[in-house]
């Protein structure tokens, strides 16, 4: 409260009051003492001038008589009076005996007498022991100095009247400053109470109540102009308020659904920011990284570089890592940010980019290849006819039967690659009827068991006594199962076995096509069903590769998921899901 404005103003106006007030009955006590003295010095000076004109005329009697008469004359003024002799030598006093009296010839007043005509002093006199006025005037006859009349009065009456009155300046100071405290609390009240009311009003603000605050603020001229500034102030502060506070939602939703993650480091490379795309690639949370250093929480030394490079050069820098946990492979951008008073990590996860672009790759390689083999075989078939093998009847028959079947290969890869395009854009148009699964699979065994027979594998089939109806196109599902089937007896040896089934599983019914066979490595489980996508790196199972693929397609478009799992060496299951209801 001391240190409070209100109090500040009340004490430095009683502090300005009180100085005032003190110096004004300083210099009042001393202007009225002044005052006094010089009232008593004239009648000091004309009582001298008097008695200057009286003293020759007596002055020559008997020095008894002369004293006498001095004493007796002092008494009826009521004044001290003595006569000094130009050397010094007291003659006559009103109140002691000159001859006990000391030479007065180096007094003050005795001097000024001679010199100038007049003199005046105020000293304690050594034969009374207090302090008196002197004024003393030399008695003249002509131009001759006969002696020196000193009149004198005691000064303790004017201090007296000096003191009562300034007893009665004091207690009025007093009463002043009493008065002009008062009167300040009063006017420091008035000039701080808007002030308060506007403290009041800014603590609300700060608290972030704006949309609550009045501001509606007493006082007049410059504190209503004040709270006019304020209220223009609050409304001019919640509208920026409102736009940073809108910035940074929609700056918040961009970071939140950025694919990238997003790093925003200090100067010193500490993080003060990072999205969940960041906190998902790098396996963070946000909680345990900001404050901690860049490198401390990526634990990469070649991301760390990309950024340190940033920071010497002070310009964007970028690169491309590849995770070696989680075979990902990243693109980094580290740019400055404005005034050099941070940076931002841009890190692009372009592991499915790249695995894109390795499909599309060995699509183009696969194709190549699947179509090099029945043109070479084609061309060579050609030129052996036209070289003379056509004349031979049954080596031209021969050699046209092998036409046929490279024909009947491109026929397929063609049609299978057509099938392919047509379910990916959406233009195979699915016939979806309410139907159950096991005609399917029943014919799909059908179908496939002479194959199976003839490579002596045993080809069954599980089904449930019951199950429910699904949304589906038969035909369709029964393309999936035939070429389920046929890659399970490519892979299954001679005496090995397959089971076709389904189940329900919650809301989804999940059909399986399982093998004895050699199984699938862990590798390429993710894989398989790629275009043209073998396990079998020499090609030597026959088929385009393009059968599994079309299986997937197929089911998604059904609205279900195909999957498929195996153990190295102990044979394999290839499952599809589709929905129930």
């Amino acid at each position: 409260m001391a240190r409070s404005l209100k109090w500040r103003l009340i004490s430095l106006f009683c502090l300005l009051i009180a100085a005032s007030v003190g110096l004004l009955s300083i210099f009042l006590s001393n202007h009225l003492e002044n005052s006094y003295l010089d009232n008593l010095q004239s009648r000091l000076v004309q009582e001298a001038t008097l008695l200057s004109e009286i003293v020759p005329e007596h002055i020559s009697e008997d020095p008894d008589s002369f004293d006498a008469y001095i004493k007796e004359l002092g008494a009826s003024l009521d004044i001290r009076l003595t006569v000094i002799d130009p050397g010094g030598q007291v003659l006559a006093d009103s109140l002691q005996s000159p001859s006990d009296m000391e030479n007065h010839s180096t007094r003050v007043e005795f001097i000024d007498a001679l010199k100038n005509g007049l003199g005046t002093s105020v000293h304690q006199s050594a034969s009374l022991g207090y302090e008196m006025l002197y004024v003393a005037i030399p008695v003249k006859s002509g131009t001759e100095v006969l002696a020196v009349v000193r009149v004198a009065l005691p000064v303790e009456e004017v201090y007296a009247a000096v003191g009562d009155v300034d007893r009665t300046i004091l207690l009025s100071a007093l009463i002043s400053i009493l008065a002009a405290g008062l009167l300040a609390v009063w006017v420091a009240a008035s000039l701080t109470r808007p002030i308060k009311e506007l403290t009041a009003i800014a603590r609300r603000i700060a608290r972030g109540q704006m949309d609550a605050v009045q501001i509606e603020v007493s006082g007049k001229g410059e504190m209503e102009e004040l709270a006019h500034a304020f209220r223009l102030m609050t409304e001019r502060l919640r509208d920026s308020i409102n736009a940073v506070s809108s910035e940074r939602d929609r700056l918040s939703a961009v970071l939140e659904r950025m694919g990238d993650g997003i790093f925003l480091l200090d100067c010193e490379g500490t993080i003060s920011l990072l999205n969940p795309a960041a906190e998902r690639i790098f396996k963070l949370e946000a909680e345990h990284v900001i404050g901690h250093s860049f490198v401390e929480a990526i634990r990469d030394h070649e991301i760390h570089s990309i950024f340190e490079h940033s920071k010497s050069s002070g310009k964007q820098e970028m690169g491309f890592v590849e995770l070696a946990s989680g075979r990902r492979f990243l693109g980094i951008i580290a740019t400055p940010l404005v005034s050099q008073s941070g940076y931002l990590v841009l890190v692009q996860d372009l592991s499915e980019l790249r695995r894109l672009e390795k499909v599309r790759r060995d699509f183009v390689a696969n194709i190549s290849h699947e179509l090099r083999t029945p043109i070479s075989s084609l061309k060579l078939l050609t030129e052996t006819l036209q070289e003379g093998a056509a004349s031979d009847a049954a080596v031209a028959a021969g050699f046209i039967e092998k036409i046929h079947l490279e024909v009947d290969k491109l026929a397929q890869l063609v049609t299978e690659l057509s099938d392919l395009s047509a379910i990916e854009s959406g233009q195979a148009v699915l016939n979806l009827q309410p139907g159950d699964i096991s005609t399917a699979i029943k014919l799909a065994a059908a179908r496939l068991s002479p194959q199976a027979e003839r490579a002596g594998i045993s080809l069954g089939v599980e089904l449930p006594e019951t199950l429910p109806q699904v949304k589906l196109d038969e035909n369709r599902i029964e393309q999936v199962l035939v070429n389920l089937v046929h890659n399970a007896i490519k892979f299954t040896p001679k005496g090995g076995r397959i089971k076709i089934g389904a189940r329900t599983q919650g809301q989804i019914l999940v059909v399986y096509v399982s093998d004895s066979g050699i199984g699938i490595p862990e590798d390429d489980l993710t894989r398989v069903f790629e275009r043209f996508y073998k396990v079998d790196k020499a090609r030597s199972g026959g088929g385009t590769g393009l059968g599994l693929a079309i299986s997937k397609h197929i089911v998604q478009a059904h609205g279900g998921n195909i999957w498929a799992e195996s153990r190295y060496g102990k044979g394999a299951t290839f499952s599809f899901s589709l929905p129930l209801g």
